[in-house]
Order: structure tokens, then sequence, then C-alpha cells
């Protein structure tokens, strides 16, 4: 639907802009002939340049009429310029995020890296490990077991997460292992 509103603006700009088609109505001349007799109004120049400036000051005073639609005018306004500027800072940043991925690329490959590394930093970043429970919790508590873990495995050289059987920590279900 914008796409249509635009194609009609555009379009009228260019009707506007185009100087007038030769044979048509407009070429005749303004006071003479028969296009002067059928009541054609015929605009040339000054005429449309003093009907402009007559509108821009009449439209200068509409903020003395109609107060408050000045009032809501001048706030969307605003509004516009915020979700612009914060839709620039959104494109600067993403812009210069790429900028600094392709300097880079550029360095590991002047260092004799692989040329045909895609990696970004983000695939570089660590996986998302998960909360970590206390060290001094048994295994079986860290897993949700209910039979208590053994009184000969000391705290320390527990393992760091739960069995990859999905287990749960404290009633929350952990996501798999990643295979190393």
């Amino acid at each position: 639907m914008f796409f249509l509103l635009r194609i009609g603006f555009w379009l009228t700009v260019v009707f506007l802009l185009l100087p007038a088609v030769v044979g048509g109505p407009a070429s005749h001349a303004p006071s003479t002939g028969p296009a002067a007799t059928n009541g054609d109004p015929k605009v040339n120049a000054f005429d449309a340049l003093s009907a402009a400036s007559a509108a821009a000051a009449d439209a200068g005073g509409f903020c003395g009429r109609q107060p408050q639609a000045c009032a809501i005018g001048a706030s969307l306004i605003q509004l516009i310029g915020e979700r612009a500027e914060a839709g620039a800072r959104f494109a600067l940043s993403y812009l210069s995020d790429q900028i600094v991925e392709e300097k880079r690329k550029a360095a590991a490959r002047a260092n004799g890296g692989r040329a045909g590394d895609t990696l970004t930093t983000h695939d570089l970043s660590p996986a998302w490990q998960g909360p970590r429970p206390p060290a001094g919790m048994a295994p079986a508590e860290r897993t949700g077991a209910a039979s208590p873990a053994p009184a000969a495995t000391p705290p320390s050289a527990a393992p760091a997460a739960p069995a990859a059987s999905g287990g749960t920590s404290g009633g929350v279900p952990l996501p798999p292992k990643r295979p190393a």
C-alpha cells in the first residue's frame, strides 16, 4: 500500500515538473483564440508564485487559529525526530560492527589465517552455560534426585554439571550437554 502512495507522489511530482505538451491546451495563447472564449483558466508562472506565497502566508497563521492542532503537530514532529535519531543510531552501530568485522577478517587473512573464514564475533563467543550450582551442593541435589549422595565423594571432586540425561536443577530442566 505504501508503495502505491510513493508511486503516486512521485508521478505527481513528475507531471507537475514536465513542460506542457505541444499542441495541448497549455500551448494556446492566454488571451486570444478559441481557448480563451470557452472559459479555460490560464495560469502563468507569476500567478502561480503569488498563489503559493499567499498559501504560505495563510499557513503561517494556522497556529493562531488552531493552537491545539499546532501543539499536537509539534509533539508528533518531536516523536518522529526521536525515532529517526534512534534508527540512525541503530544503523550507525550496525555499520560500525560490520566495519570492525571486516577489519578483523582482513587482519586474519594478512596474518595467514584462512581466507574462507565466515565466522562472526557472535559465532566465536562461547555458548550459554547456564547457572552454576553452589560449590558445596551434593551431586544428588544438583540433579534433583531423591536419593542422598554417597558420603565417600567429596564435594570438590563432584562433576561441575548434571548428568547428560537431562537432569534438573531445583525443578528447572537443563539443556543437554553439547559434545566437545
